[in-house]
């Protein structure tokens, strides 16, 4: 976190554009935006002026082995400085297409294990609010973006920080958890009940879990955000669609983006009681759209598997996380304080998601893929 009395005013005159005399912090969504990678987000304004201030650090972690730490190798699935470079090298203000990054105003590292974005405060509406029909408009835009580079008409970036075969580092980590799927007696948890009829599917997607992979890594590449829910994104008053949180950006599949598109708004209870079919009915066409209209076409059938073998190990896998949880007393609390319900309510909603997971999953690997993303 900061306060007033972090800021350098050079530095803050250097971001505005002038000579600043006067401002206020205040934090952005304190309880969403702190932990091991990002030390705070805060609205910085004064007269005529307000900017965004992202901290992300190398943060320290209890256990090392867990999904979301902070990684000191550029290598690392969740390296901590990756986000800045982004930043900092151009790469987020030079995107092609009709999704964009805030604007860069400045770059610092006032610390070894710190930097700072001094960003664009973006006006729009906020991705927590849309409706199902605003999903056709940011799919598109996505589209028109990742086409750029999967035509090869934008050549894709080569740093070395960008994020490579990220789903394999998800995929490994939940892999240390699917030892609980085999312990009856954490299956007699009543907040796990809608979970439980789901485990023989799971281990049965899981032993395919290669092949699975190899299907998303067959797909032509591009720039992936790999963070691409209704809280990162914002339709812009300019009528752009606004990426925020880059911090697992890399390089990876067509399509790949579209599991978080698609199944977070009700995994994350943004949308929670919306048919996950009804997403994908606006989502799919919408980002098929976008890649044909810049000049890259794909089969309906490749990308609906390539989606689908994404999704389903992205997301089925949690079922394994989502048994811990209810085995951690402290988890569980958090789990409810964040989302207001208890938490066989949470998993209960949580449990359509996986089973739509493996459904993909299931026709991605027997190829039975043509009613996906159709309405219901």
């Amino acid at each position: 976190m900061i306060n007033a009395m972090d800021l350098d005013l050079d530095d803050l005159s250097r971001a505005v554009g002038r000579q600043v005399e006067s401002y206020s912090v205040t934090p952005i969504e304190p309880q969403l935006r702190l932990h091991s990678v990002t030390g705070g987000v805060h609205r910085v304004s004064g007269d005529d002026f307000s900017l965004v201030v992202k901290v992300v650090r190398n943060g320290r972690d209890g256990d090392s082995g867990a999904l979301w730490v902070s990684g000191a190798d550029p290598a690392h699935r969740n390296y901590w400085k990756r986000e800045w470079l982004a930043f900092a090298s151009g790469l987020l203000d030079a995107l092609p297409g009709e999704l964009r990054a805030p604007r860069t105003y400045l770059t610092t590292e006032p610390a070894e294990d710190e930097a700072w974005i001094w960003m664009e405060d973006v006006e729009g509406r906020s991705g927590a609010g849309w409706v199902v029909d605003d999903y056709d408009s940011v799919a598109f835009d996505l589209g028109t973006t990742q086409a750029a580079f999967a035509s090869g008409r934008v050549g894709l970036p080569r740093q070395p920080w960008l994020s490579r075969r990220w789903l394999r580092g998800w995929v490994e980590t939940l892999g240390t958890m699917m030892g609980v799927l085999d312990d009856p007696a954490v299956w007699d948890e009543p907040a796990l009940a809608a979970l439980d009829p789901l485990r023989p599917r799971l281990r049965e997607l899981w032993a395919a879990r290669e092949e699975l992979l190899t299907i998303v890594e067959s797909a032509p590449q591009t720039v992936v955000h790999l963070d691409f829910w209704p809280t990162n994104l914002i339709a812009a008053d300019d009528g752009t669609t606004v990426a925020v949180d880059w911090s697992q950006v890399g390089i990876g599949a067509v399509g790949q983006d579209l599991d978080q598109l698609i199944l977070d708004p009700v995994w994350m209870r943004v949308l929670p009681d919306l048919p996950l079919e009804l997403l994908e009915a606006h989502v799919l066409p919408g980002y098929l759209s976008g890649l044909r209209t810049s000049g890259f076409d794909v089969a309906t059938t490749d990308l609906r598997r390539w989606y689908g073998a994404a999704a389903s190990v992205h997301y089925a896998p949690m079922l394994a996380m989502a048994a811990q949880i209810a085995q951690d007393e402290t988890a569980t609390e958090a789990q409810e304080r964040r989302w207001g319900v208890p938490l066989e309510a949470v998993f209960a909603g949580r449990a359509g998601v996986i089973e739509h997971a493996l459904r993909l999953g299931e026709a991605a690997l027997t190829e039975q893929i043509g009613s996906i993303g159709s309405p219901a």
